[in-house]
Order: structure tokens, then C-alpha cells, then sequence
């Protein structure tokens, strides 16, 4: 195995675990845990952060965007394959079917009770969902506008996350595809201007 897998390994592992950061934002907003909360529980007491609970709840939630967005911007160094429209069978949206998914994150988040179970719980998720290559799904993608289908094409059912917004019985094909798992691809074309028809 030569560096560059080993390097994609790495970015898989991340972006699993970029997926889970909403646990852990739950998990300091449900708990009322701030900023500088967080700088005394680890020993930083030279800087004196006194900002209203709103501004760290904020901050909570915008730094998982920002690091999915970051993520976002690395696909084009995935793996790449593509999808022919002779091959596709069948597309079904499968943003309403990770929903339930998204609630599990919230759940789960409410009810963890202390740091040391924040930290189990989020390694063992990205660990277990890192190596059973399951689909991958991160609410935050929605924002940054992509969609979330499953493509069934000889046989095989996975997931892509696309901008494109595909219609029921629209002729699709997917020409360059990031792979990044056996199960999960991102569209990483960029989708042309419909002023061409």
C-alpha cells in the first residue's frame, strides 16, 4: 500500500467523522456547555471568554458546516468513476430516508451525559461506520446543496450526493463521480446551465 492510499484512507476516516460533529454540538448545547466552559475544563485560564451562551451554541454549530464545507472542496481528489444513463435502472430520492438517521444523531446526543461518553460514543461511531463502508450521510451536505439518491445501475444500489435536482422519470448519467466508499459516491461535475436547452 503506497502513501496515497493510505492518505484517502485518512480522508475517509475524517469525513466519517465530520458526519458525527452534530452529536457533539447536541451534546454541548443540550448540556449547556460554553466556550469558555470548554478553555477552564482544559486548562486554559490566561484567556478570559465571557460570551453569552447564544454566541457558543452559534459557534457550535457553524464549526461543523465550515469543516464539511472544507471537505467539500477536497473531492475532486476522490477516487473517480462515472455511472452511463444506459446503465442506470432506477434513481429514488434518499434525503427522506435518512431523516430518521439525522433524529438518531439528536437522540443520541441528548442523551449522552458526560465528556468521557461524548468521546467513546464519537470514536466508536466513526470507527464502526468507517470500516463497515455503510452509506454515508451528514445533514450538513443539504446546506452546501447537494441531494442525496440512491442509484440502482447493474445491479448494484448506492448512494450518490449530487447538486443536480433530479426529476421522477428524468434521463440522468453521471460522468464523474468521487468514490468514497464502496457504497457512497459524490457528483463532482459541475452541473451545466439549463439556459443551454
Amino acid at each position: 500500500m503506497n502513501l496515497t492510499d493510505y492518505c484517502m484512507k485518512l480522508y475517509r476516516l475524517i469525513f466519517v467523522g465530520k458526519a458525527f460533529l452534530l452529536l457533539a454540538s447536541i451534546y454541548f448545547i443540550n448540556n449547556n456547555i460554553t466556550i469558555g466552559h470548554l478553555l477552564n475544563k482544559c486548562g486554559v485560564t490566561c484567556i478570559s471568554i465571557d460570551l453569552p451562551n447564544v454566541v457558543s451554541y452559534m459557534i457550535y454549530i457553524v464549526i461543523p458546516i465550515l469543516l464539511t464545507y472544507q471537505n467539500h472542496r477536497r473531492f475532486p481528489k476522490l477516487d473517480h468513476a462515472n455511472i452511463k444513463e444506459k446503465n442506470i435502472v432506477m434513481v429514488e430520492s434518499a434525503s427522506a430516508i435518512f431523516l430518521p438517521t439525522f433524529f438518531g444523531y439528536v437522540f443520541v446526543g441528548l442523551s449522552i451525559n458526560n465528556d468521557m461518553t461524548l468521546v467513546v460514543t464519537y470514536i466508536a461511531l466513526t470507527v464502526l461506520c468507517y470500516c463497515a463502508e455503510i452509506y454515508l450521510y451528514n445533514p450538513i451536505f443539504h446546506l452546501l446543496g447537494y441531494r442525496f439518491y440512491f442509484v440502482t445501475a447493474d445491479k448494484n444500489k448506492i448512494l450518490v450526493m449530487t447538486k443536480k435536482d433530479i426529476k421522477l422519470g428524468e434521463h440522468i448519467e453521471f460522468k464523474i463521480l468521487g468514490q468514497v466508499n464502496d457504497f457512497t459516491y459524490i457528483d463532482i461535475e459541475v452541473p451545466s446551465n439549463k439556459s443551454e436547452e
